[in-house]
This record gives C-alpha cells, sequence and structure tokens, in this order.
C-alpha cells in the first residue's frame, strides 16, 4: 500500500467542508445532546474559526490522502503541529466509503507518526466521539490511550 498527502485546490477544500460542517454538527448533536441548528452554528465558527484562510490557514494542515495504488484519491486527513509543545494534533481522518475496511486508516496513521518523529514531535492527539466505536478500536490498535471522559445523559 503506498499512500500520499496532496495540497488540496479550493475547490476540493470548498466541497470538503460542505461535508464535513454537516458531519461534524451532527457529531455535536448526537454526543453533547445539543439541538442541531446549534450544532451546526458551532461547528461553522468553528471551522471559520481554525481554516480562515481555507487550506492555506497558518499551522493547518489539510491534505488529501491520494493512493498510488488505486490512482484515486481515498480521502482527507487535517492535522496541526504544534510546536510550543511539540504535539501533533489530529483533527480529522476520513476514508471515503468504498475505500473503508482497507487498511487506508491505519497506513495513513502510521506514516504521520513516522513524519512527526523525523520533525521532532513527541505526541500526537485527537478526540473521538462516544457514537464512533470504529474510530475508537483504530486508534486504541495503534496505541492511542484514554486520556479523558465525558459523559452526559439526556434528560
Amino acid at each position: 500500500m503506498k499512500t500520499k498527502l496532496q495540497q488540496m485546490t479550493e475547490e476540493e477544500f470548498d466541497k470538503y467542508m460542505a461535508y464535513l460542517i454537516p458531519d461534524y454538527a451532527k457529531d455535536l448533536s448526537e454526543n453533547y445532546m445539543i439541538p442541531l441548528e446549534k450544532a451546526m452554528n458551532e461547528s461553522k465558527e468553528l471551522m471559520d474559526q481554525l481554516l480562515p484562510n481555507k487550506q492555506n490557514s497558518a499551522e493547518q494542515l489539510v491534505y488529501n490522502i491520494y493512493s498510488t495504488d488505486e490512482d484515486k484519491t481515498v480521502g482527507v486527513i487535517w492535522y496541526n503541529i504544534q510546536s510550543d509543545s511539540n504535539k501533533a494534533y489530529i483533527y480529522h481522518i476520513f476514508i471515503k466509503e468504498e475505500f473503508r475496511k482497507k487498511g487506508f486508516a491505519t497506513f495513513v496513521l502510521q506514516e504521520l507518526e513516522e513524519s512527526m518523529k523525523s520533525v521532532g514531535v513527541i505526541s500526537m492527539g485527537l478526540n473521538v466521539f462516544g457514537t464512533n466505536p470504529n474510530a475508537y478500536k483504530l486508534y486504541k490498535k495503534l496505541g492511542y490511550q484514554v486520556q479523558s471522559t465525558a459523559m452526559g445523559k439526556r434528560i
């Protein structure tokens, strides 16, 4: 398996945001038990704050995941490097439906880890929502450990 990270065009970035904003809002709504409309506003505001210059925003690295074996873009990864703490934070990894369960996410995360080590990054972090057990299983398999647990109850 061979993949490479490719810079996004503005059109590709806009398409990614058209998917990510409502998808993240759905996760916010389900996991934090807030109305979907409020979650949509929060999602949009967060993306505007973190990515004010789209794919060219300072300190934010948003790439297409391109498979040379498939000769196709199979997903997206968005992360940043926090140089003050030598930590990388993965905001989002997305593998297109037709390429899931083929090892792409595992491979890309392992490659990213090696790449981060080579530039002096000493840890990587991410957040996984409670409604995403497949992601949780993947991250646990790759050695990520739970650092905190947030709990809620709908009443």
